[in-house]
């Protein structure tokens, strides 16, 4: 479709930057108004769109013949860029999100984009394949620049994008991975469960003359990062797209068919001979496939079409599970890149994220170890009691030697008071509690000295338990202390409790 109303071009046949809409009801073109970052005409830049609300574009060329400016130079070529180009549909807003993180250049071109919304708060994007380059790098990326190793971004390595946090993971494939290529497509479907989703990768084309070459149907499992080849044919296709049609069939929309596979195409190029698209899969250039059969159909059900997808054995039989989900295959073989994207899948906490083993593709992973973290040893409550306890005893023992000693001390420079005069030392014996809460360790006992070095004004001693846990503080009463002669083990809760004991002198006079 042609916006129907186009205004005239300028001399050197480039037309202003501008976004256009097509209203379907209406069947018109409009050109809204649009805020945010300022844009450029870009072109062979993967894209994907979240719900109804949000677009991406990633990366991208510049070419000459989309900018007047860059056009008026001297023998311009085009160059990659970095950048996530965001469009928010409600505000009709764009904005522009680093890619340092994408990969070595931060840049992509012809590569797969897809979105799987149910992941993190809003959403993640997974990159991968297709070719990359500096920024700003003058380059043609014709068909023979195909053969340059240095551009070609592996399909092993993929990229995973947070929309919510715009933070940036790399994570390694393994698996049967596909030969490098770009300028194919993909779409997502997730098991009924969520433990697993599967991307569905069709065509492309990689390096020239190469045997690799394949119109073979792979799919990329996630969180395991493995990739699956689901289909072995030779349904040749490159610069087609691919939507979900329906819950379980994937829909192959345009694309070009190459004249063999030393060529794309849709020219030979060493040959000029033009290839027709011939082939009866893609009847008037639509092709369909049923991600749950694994087949590809020339006819499509709705009332089939809406029933839930279905992980096929294919896949199933390497990551677990059945064909509602299940997985039981939640890590990759050489463990997450990191523990943030691990946190980001929703999965348990690995030993390692770099060297831990993979389960064997039919095995059964431990469901504490895939759903939930690990655990960090720590002291049970009945050993932090124990030590409460310990600690509490030592200290009445440490107590009681100190009294003794300087009791002994008086007494031994001191006459003994007169009878009339026991009754009041018996009346001053000092009380003391010793509250044991059990999560600190030991206070040194705090004395307070005054003029007498030899009397002891107060002592107390907490071991702090919690919060929660009452401190029950006795006041301290003046005078002597009297030497314990029995201890009465009352039980309070969290507390070890010692008796206001007599004086032995008390005990005397009773005699």
């Amino acid at each position: 479709m042609v916006p129907t109303k186009l205004r005239a071009l300028p001399d050197d046949g480039i037309p202003p930057n501008g976004i256009w809409r097509y209203d379907i009801a209406a069947g018109q073109w409009s050109q809204p108004f649009t805020g945010g970052d300022p844009v450029q005409r870009l072109y062979r830049g993967p894209f994907t769109q979240v719900g109804n609300s949000t677009a991406f574009y990633l990366g991208g060329l510049k070419s000459p013949l989309g900018d007047v400016v860059f056009h008026a130079e001297f023998d311009p070529k085009p160059y990659p860029v970095q950048g996530l180009l965001v469009f928010d549909e409600n505000a009709q807003s764009f904005s522009n999100v680093s890619t340092t993180g994408l990969n070595l250049h931060g840049t992509v071109n012809d590569g797969f984009l897809t979105n799987i919304e149910t992941l993190g708060t809003q959403g993640v994007l997974v990159a991968f394949g297709g070719y990359t380059n500096a920024p700003a790098k003058p380059t043609t990326f014709g068909y023979y620049d195909t053969d340059d190793t240095g551009t070609q971004w592996p399909m092993q390595n993929i990229t995973v994008y947070d929309i919510a946090t715009g933070s940036w993971y790399r994570q390694q494939a393994t698996g049967e991975v596909p030969s490098w290529r770009y300028n194919g497509c993909s779409v997502v479907v997730s098991a009924t469960d969520r433990s697993s989703f599967s991307i569905y990768v069709f065509g492309g084309w990689g390096p020239l003359a190469s045997s690799n070459n394949d119109g073979h149907v792979f799919v990329l499992t996630i969180p395991s990062f493995k990739w699956i080849r689901v289909t072995s044919d030779e349904t040749y296709r490159y610069r087609h797209k691919c939507h979900l049609m329906g819950k379980n069939h994937m829909l192959v929309v345009g694309g070009v068919k190459p004249v063999s596979a030393d060529g794309p195409g849709p020219i030979g190029i060493n040959t000029g001979i033009t290839s027709c698209d011939n082939n009866p899969k893609f009847n008037q250039g639509l092709g369909i496939f049923s991600l749950n059969h694994h087949t590809w159909t020339t006819e499509y059900d709705p009332v089939i079409g809406s029933e839930p997808y279905q992980v096929h054995p294919s896949i199933s039989n390497i990551i677990g599970g059945n064909t509602t989900g299940g997985a039981t295959k939640l890590f990759p073989d050489n463990g997450f890149s990191s523990d943030a994207l691990r946190d980001l899948f929703g999965v348990g906490r690995q030993e390692s994220t770099a060297t831990a083993p993979s389960p064997p593709a039919n095995s059964t992973l431990d469901p504490k170890l895939a759903s939930s973290p690990r655990s960090h040893q720590s002291l049970g409550t009945g050993a932090i009691a124990g030590i409460a306890v310990s600690l509490a005893i030592f200290t009445i023992v440490a107590l009681g030697l100190i009294w003794f000693l300087r009791y002994s001390r008086r007494r031994h420079h001191q006459p003994h008071p007169p009878a009339s005069k026991a009754n009041q030392t018996n009346e001053s014996i000092s009380q003391s509690i010793i509250l044991a809460e059990a999560d600190a360790g030991p206070a040194a006992p705090e004395f307070r000295s005054g003029k007498e070095e030899e009397s002891l004004a107060r002592i107390y001693q907490r071991h702090e338990m919690s919060d929660a846990t009452a401190r029950y503080e006795m006041p301290p009463s003046s005078g002597n202390w009297g030497m314990p002669s029995f201890v009465e083990t009352q039980e309070v809760p969290g507390f070890l409790k010692i008796a206001e004991l007599p004086d032995p002198t008390q005990a005397q006079q009773r005699r």
